[in-house]
């Protein structure tokens, strides 16, 4: 079983050399800019020792670290079409949350399998948050697929994940982006990650005037053989899909749950982050332009790894530097 700690100053592990330490902030689909990210340092010959990661961060990290090739991953996550990510995220409504987790546990089983953290071959922690205590939690040893399913428990969506006597939710919660950790666990040089999109759109976007894609999803879906053994979803889905043709002609308000939901979020987000960079600031600060990605979009892989690679290609120099040391 993983083990869930409270945050300790402590010596770094691992001494630095001509590498760098990854801080992999959270941001729901958006983190899959860390792919990018990844696959541009090694390009440039930028060695990775260690990552400290946050939610969709500690996902994309345990696969990394588990020594998941980048081609690999890069297709893992360009797999992702809207009905993958409907089966991970459809609601079974158990108690905490409105989706059990179990499916995504699977997903995570079939690319790091029994592996525990404290034998991956590369430095990797994963931030988590006591529910009960609002403590930060770093899970540095134990089963690395229950270290990821914490940290990745947004609350009132994926329900909460007890490891010893916590009940642990999504480290975003309390430390959205973890260069503080990764410095004290590690030593530096840290390179930071941040994929909420506070962390780079400073004005609110135009509201789009584009057909939402919804109408045809729902059809497709609508489609599927196993809509039969789903009565109560398939009434419902046509029930939608009737509404939204109604109403197709009415321009959509910006402000919309779901956004509002999200920009309230990233505030929090930005608002942490910068508190503990007053502490302790990480050496460089990369934000791909990911902001119009949202949470549970992860069909929007190509967008997100495309920013990540550019967002290292516009700090190239910097990483560079800090990479080779004085």
């Amino acid at each position: 079983m993983a083990e869930a700690r409270e945050e300790t100053a402590r010596e770094p592990q691992t001494a630095p050399g001509n590498d760098i330490v990854l801080a992999l902030g959270g941001g729901g689909a958006a983190g899959l800019a860390h792919v990018g990210v990844l696959q541009a340092l090694a390009e440039e010959g930028i060695r990775v020792r260690a990552v400290v990661g946050t939610s969709i961060g500690a996902e994309i990290g345990a696969f990394y670290a588990r020594g998941m090739s980048l081609e690999e991953l890069a297709r893992l996550a360009l797999s992702f079409d809207w009905l993958q990510n409907l089966r991970l995220f459809l609601p079974d409504l158990p108690d905490g949350g409105l989706v059990s987790g179990r499916e995504i546990v699977n997903f995570l089983r079939r690319g790091l399998g029994d592996a525990r953290i404290e034998t991956l071959p590369v430095g990797y922690c994963a931030i988590a948050a006591d529910l009960e205590s609002g403590e930060q939690v770093v899970i540095d040893s134990g089963e690395l697929v229950l270290a990821v399913r914490a940290s990745v428990s947004l609350p009132g969506i994926l329900t909460p994940v007890q490891i010893g006597k916590r009940m642990l939710v999504d480290g975003g919660v309390v430390n959205p982006v973890p260069f503080d950790v990764a410095h004290a666990r590690f030593g530096g040089p840290v390179v930071a990650v941040a994929v909420h999109s506070g962390a780079r759109r400073r004005e609110l976007p135009v509201p789009s005037t584009h057909t939402s894609e919804w109408p045809g999803h729902a059809r497709e879906l609508l489609d599927q053989p196993w809509m039969a053994k789903a009565p109560a979803l398939r009434v419902w889905l046509e029930g939608r899909l009737e509404t939204i043709q109604r109403r197709s002609k009415e321009p959509e308000p910006y402000w919309t749950a779901p956004r509002v939901v999200d920009r309230v979020m990233d505030i929090t987000k930005s608002e942490l982050v910068r508190l503990r960079a007053l502490q302790v600031a990480p050496d460089l600060m990369l934000s791909p332009d990911v902001g119009a990605i949202g949470l549970l979009e992860f069909y929007r892989a190509r967008e997100a790894i495309d920013a990540g690679r550019a967002a290292v290609r516009e700090n190239l120099p910097a990483l560079q530097r800090l990479a080779t040391g004085p």
